[in-house]
């Protein structure tokens, strides 16, 4: 386990529920015209996204984490609309399991989102090979504003413990904020992976960071 706030078994429900729910969907997609198809991918896009958030946050090692990730852009790769936030997540992940194949096609069929999210376009270029820049031309989101010192300061693990403290309170207009709080079984974990994929990148010692309860350390109990 890995996450703090629930237990294994409620993880456990969550993740089979989640995983009836994708197989829903998918039936569907094999029978959907195009439009169908895309308004399905709405939901189905969420719900593998929750899927691996909830199969990190129970545990699950490098290894499982790379095959679910790896279905999981098969998924996603056919929805023309995904988010800034979901593109973020699997390119972060892929970032930290070291998944660059199977990703490519997501960045190359995003590419115009990707060059104009500044965080995007840092992870994605690592992920191609190609020169890591940050490039402060590039737009931000304000809830990512943090980041900015981890590129600009010496202490660069120190910054990006700032970065943690406070990276949860910066994403309280998303909906998965307070989420375990609900009853509803919505919560699938709090993870800053954008934060593990920039120490990788960055080479950074992350002992310090993994007493953030939001630093998502693929070692963890493994």
């Amino acid at each position: 386990m890995r996450d703090v706030r629930k237990n294994k078994a409620y993880f456990e429900n969550f993740i089979e529920y989640q995983k009836i729910r994708i197989d829903k969907k998918v039936e569907k997609l094999k029978e959907a015209d195009e439009a169908k198809k895309q308004r399905i991918l709405v939901s189905l896009t969420g719900y593998e996204i929750d899927l691996l958030k909830a199969e990190f946050s129970i545990g699950a090692p490098i290894e499982k984490m790379r095959t679910l990730l790896c279905d999981s852009i098969d998924v996603v790769f056919q929805y023309q609309n995904i988010t800034q936030d979901d593109l973020l997540t699997l390119l972060s992940l892929s970032v930290i399991v070291s998944e660059k194949k199977n990703v490519y096609k997501l960045i190359e069929k995003n590419k115009e989102i990707i060059s104009n999210n500044r965080l995007l376009n840092y992870l994605s270029s690592y992920l191609c090979g190609n020169a890591t820049i940050w490039d402060k031309n590039i737009f931000l989101p304000d809830e990512f504003d943090g980041l900015n010192k981890v590129f600009d300061e010496n202490d660069k693990v120190s910054a990006m413990k700032e970065y943690l403290l406070n990276w949860y309170d910066n994403h309280s207009e998303y909906a998965w904020y307070n989420s375990h709080l609900s009853d509803s079984e919505t919560y699938c974990g709090y993870w800053s992976f954008e934060a593990a994929a920039i120490t990788k990148i960055l080479d950074l010692k992350d002992n310090n960071l993994n007493i953030s309860e939001f630093y998502p350390c693929i070692k963890k109990n493994h």
